[in-house]
């Protein structure tokens, strides 16, 4: 799945780079020799046949065949005046193209089929522009689509995602910066998913019984989602019993505690991100992971307050991040337990404390003086007044009591 998820984020940024749309994140990522140009005119000789008005280019994996502000009309009949069945990607993207609607016929693609599809609404009009896709709209690909993209639609026109049905080997589904998203709660049946992005969208309430997918990753982030919705959305997940979730993403939402109830429902849940929300106390027992843990991330996520024991599982191997927050206290009964794991001859976790400055009183002899061989598992610790730990001398915290 680490192949396939990584080699189809490539494929999305080639279609964000091609089209300058601002969901890109990374577009530097992307080799700039396997772009072409939308007109058509670049890659053409390597194509085996005229796409145009789309664009065509030849990757290792296959033909990607990008429609920009081309009409539906013009796509249908350019594959149907085409021969190739396999494409490895088809893209169909506007920016600005005042359309009611972005309405998708049933057999856009003739008899071609696609490994990735993705449909982007025009991404530059506010409020955003209806989809209507019809439910046979890619029927060609429902045996072969293994990622299905789209960004930047209106949904309240589309009132189920049934135009997916019977995508049996589809592993990945991102829906992105769309409105009125109701319709996840309709997903069909995806025996194959395994990974789920819902981003930076409104009108979210919950999703369906999953089964039998058998979903590892689930993208939450810049959906608005407080600590109910959060909380409901999240049970709607957990109640798929065929979930087996290692990696969550909330960030960017607005949550003000962490949602311990539903992190422990995920047994082999091991990458969590909770960065950019308002969680001003990390509460004792909040964080507990029933298997080692990668990454938790908490950066820019308001923290004043750590209470002890608030992190419970195997930190051995993980990354803890908690840059950019209001911290003042590095305290032992907090760190201390997943410190010595960090330690452990085959370990290397790590905390990581860039951005929050320190009282270096002796609240920190513990670690300064005491174990001081622990200090390599803290990364960008600083003091109030400047110093890093890694300066701070031991003998300036001989008279602290041995607890303090």
């Amino acid at each position: 799945m680490t192949y396939l998820f990584g080699k189809r984020i490539l494929s999305l940024l080639f279609l964000v780079q091609v089209e300058l749309l601002v969901v890109a994140t990374n577009p530097s990522a992307v080799n700039a020799a396997h772009l072409t140009n939308v007109n058509g005119n670049v890659g053409r000789e390597t194509c085996p046949e005229d796409y145009s008005p789309c664009s065509c280019s030849v990757a290792s994996e296959g033909l990607t065949i990008v429609c920009s502000e081309v009409s539906v009309q013009d796509v249908i009949d350019v594959f149907n005046r085409t021969t190739a069945r396999d494409l490895d990607t088809f893209g169909l993207t506007w920016t600005r193209s005042p359309l009611e609607s972005v309405t998708i016929p049933a057999d856009l693609l003739g008899g071609s089929r696609a490994k990735l599809i993705g449909v982007y609404c025009p991404s530059k009009i506010v409020p955003r522009v209806p989809l209507r896709m019809d439910d046979n709209a890619f029927r060609s690909s429902r045996d072969y689509a293994d990622t299905f993209l789209t960004f930047y639609c209106d949904w309240s026109q589309q009132l189920n995602l049934q135009f997916l049905a019977g995508f049996d080997n589809l592993a990945i589904l991102e829906i992105g910066l769309a409105t009125e998203l109701q319709a996840v709660g309709s997903l069909p049946t995806l025996p194959a998913l395994t990974t789920l992005h819902v981003m930076d969208s409104t009108g979210l309430v919950e999703f369906p019984d999953l089964t039998p997918s058998i979903l590892k990753a689930l993208f939450l982030n810049g959906n608005q989602m407080d600590d109910t919705m959060g909380a409901k959305l999240l049970d709607s997940i957990i109640a798929t019993p065929t979930i087996r979730l290692s990696t969550l993403r909330l960030n960017s939402n607005r949550l003000t505690r962490i949602p311990t109830q539903q992190i422990t429902s995920f047994p082999e849940l091991q990458n969590l991100y909770l960065d950019d929300n308002v969680i001003p106390v990390l509460e004792t027992d909040s964080l507990t992971f029933l298997f080692p843990v990668s990454i938790l991330s908490l950066s820019s996520a308001s923290i004043n307050t750590v209470e002890p024991n608030a992190f419970q599982g195997d930190f051995s191997m993980a990354t803890v991040n908690l840059s950019n927050n209001n911290l003042t206290r590095f305290e032992s009964a907090v760190f201390l337990q997943i410190l010595e794991q960090m330690n452990l001859p085959f370990a290397d976790g790590y905390v990581d404390l860039e951005s929050n400055l320190m009282n270096c009183d002796c609240g920190l002899a513990w670690l300064i003086r005491d174990n001081r061989l622990l200090l390599p598992s803290v990364r960008n610790g600083v003091c109030s007044n400047g110093i890093a730990f890694e300066n701070l001398e031991p003998a300036s915290f001989v008279d602290c009591p041995e607890i303090f």
